[in-house]
């Protein structure tokens, strides 16, 4: 009996790996992919726009983002973190989700008035009307997404992603060209979200039916509210710097702000992405194994560590060049919010992974404890840094970022663990090999030529050093990833 029990973890174990596996590779590639024509969209648009235009659509981001808190963040969480959902489970939430996004909608538009008069843009009325359309197709995507999350069926959203984003990419560049300003910038993002939407419609199985369980909802609203609280807390902070900087100072200050966030971010965001929305599921179908959540959770710090810090302390490196080659000297005034967003997307590496294995173990309030205990302190740095310039609001943001990273660890520590120590020792390599990588490439950047190719020089002399001192260690982060793609080009 113990024999055939042990046989039947063993496969448990491997069948929740290759889940792991595969779902990594096919959401790794949807976010690369995508993101990656996302960024030479960008770029074309930001040499075609004026900061101006990048200024006003970051204004409504904000609040934008605010509201798909509601809508993608906590209930459809619950949905995932639920062992046995079912289809009850999955409309109830969705018509929860369909209702708060309505009301979300008519905020907004009542609103959009005032933010306009606040930031002194008048056209920000329309536009926020408009944006905001995008509440109600977002929740019907959020149900869609815990779905396909649930099931570990992530090839789906690689063909939603992808066609989404090559439509909307022709829809923004077609419109900036004709002259439409921050219109395109809006049709690029609302186009994305629909078709995204549309394909998922088709290629998943799940609709909504007309079903409502008040016995479903209490339970998983008990446990989502608290996952959306704390989220909310993040993202209210996280757009903290923009709001205060579009209210205080000119809009060409806060594009500079958020276009000099949006290249570590794209790096940081998907590769995050890929990693967590595989991992938290992987986590939840094992909750009741605290000891595999840690081992999990170590494996994606290894990896993570491996992937970001790199690509962040390479980008601290060809920083000024960067921008040179592919934005136009116009957006120089970016350079010093990019090397605080690398330094930030390092700090945030072990906590992001840690909050989602307590996230797995059915602890949202811990999340929101921490949120309680850290957001004070960021909302102080930043309100003293608004004082004195916007760089010094960003700077604010990176020693808060620093705060919350240790109180994290400790919680982390307490509830999976894992300890400070181990959490040290999983990312001390890659910060060695990458501070060595950091060195080569700064030396490379001194060539005297073009931009353009001084870039290309440092990302491949960096790449190659990065990669030869993974083989020279022979660093395990490294085999892990070869062997991963070397099974999915197998089964080609």
């Amino acid at each position: 009996m113990n024999d055939h029990q042990s046989i039947e973890e063993t496969k448990d174990s491997n069948k929740i790996k290759n889940q792991v596996i595969s779902g990594m590779f096919w959401k790794f590639a949807e976010r690369f992919i995508a993101q990656g024509v996302s960024f030479v969209v960008s770029v074309i648009l930001a040499r075609i726009l004026m900061p101006e235009d990048y200024g006003a659509v970051a204004v409504v981001g904000i609040f934008i983002n605010l509201a798909n808190v509601f809508i993608t963040s906590g209930l459809n969480v619950s949905l995932i973190q639920k062992q046995d959902a079912d289809e009850t489970d999955f409309s109830t939430i969705f018509w929860c989700n369909l209702l708060i996004s309505v009301l979300l909608y008519i905020m907004l538009f009542l609103a959009a008035p005032l933010i306009a008069s606040l930031y002194r843009i008048p056209e920000l009325t329309i536009v926020i009307r408009v944006f905001a359309v995008s509440l109600p197709v977002s929740a019907f995507q959020a149900i869609q997404t815990a779905y396909v999350s649930k099931k570990m069926q992530f090839r789906k959203f690689f063909f939603a992603t992808i066609i989404g984003t090559l439509i909307s990419a022709v829809v923004g560049i077609t419109m900036a060209y004709n002259g439409f300003g921050v219109w395109a910038l809006v049709a690029q993002s609302l186009t994305n979200t629909v078709i995204d939407t549309i394909v998922l419609f088709f290629t998943v199985r799940w609709r909504p039916r007309f079903v409502f369980s008040k016995e479903r909802a209490l339970p998983l609203i008990r446990f989502g509210y608290k996952v959306m609280l704390t989220d909310m807390i993040a993202t209210v902070l996280n757009n903290l710097v923009s709001f205060l900087m579009g209210a205080k100072y000119t809009s060409a200050d806060l594009a500079y702000y958020t276009k000099g966030t949006q290249v570590p971010h794209l790096v940081r965001n998907n590769i995050f992405t890929t990693v967590i929305s595989v991992l938290f599921p992987a986590m939840s179908n094992v909750s009741d194994d605290k000891e595999y959540v840690k081992k999990l959770a170590r494996r994606a710090i290894g990896l993570l560590s491996y992937l970001i810090f790199p690509m962040m302390i390479g980008i601290l490196a060809v920083n000024r060049t960067l921008v040179i080659a592919l934005f136009t000297e116009k957006w120089l005034g970016m350079t010093p919010y990019i090397a605080i967003t690398c330094a930030e997307a390092i700090l945030s590496v072990s906590p992001t992974v840690g909050f989602q294995a307590i996230k797995s173990l059915g602890r949202s309030d811990i999340l929101l404890k921490n949120e309680v205990i850290t957001k004070p302190v960021y909302f102080l740095f930043v309100l003293i840094g608004m004082f004195i310039s916007p760089l010094a609001m960003a700077l604010g943001m990176l020693a808060a970022s620093a705060y919350c990273c240790v109180v994290a660890s400790a919680f982390v520590r307490k509830t999976v663990g894992y300890s400070l120590k181990e959490q040290l020792t999983d990312i001390t390599r890659p910060l060695l090999l990458s501070g060595m990588m950091f060195v080569v490439v700064f030396l490379v950047g001194q060539i005297p030529c073009p931009a353009v190719i001084r870039l290309i020089l440092q990302v491949l002399t960096g790449a190659a050093c990065y990669l030869g001192l993974s083989l020279a260690t022979k660093d395990q982060n490294y085999f892990v990833l070869k062997e991963l793609a070397m099974k999915k080009i197998a089964r080609r």
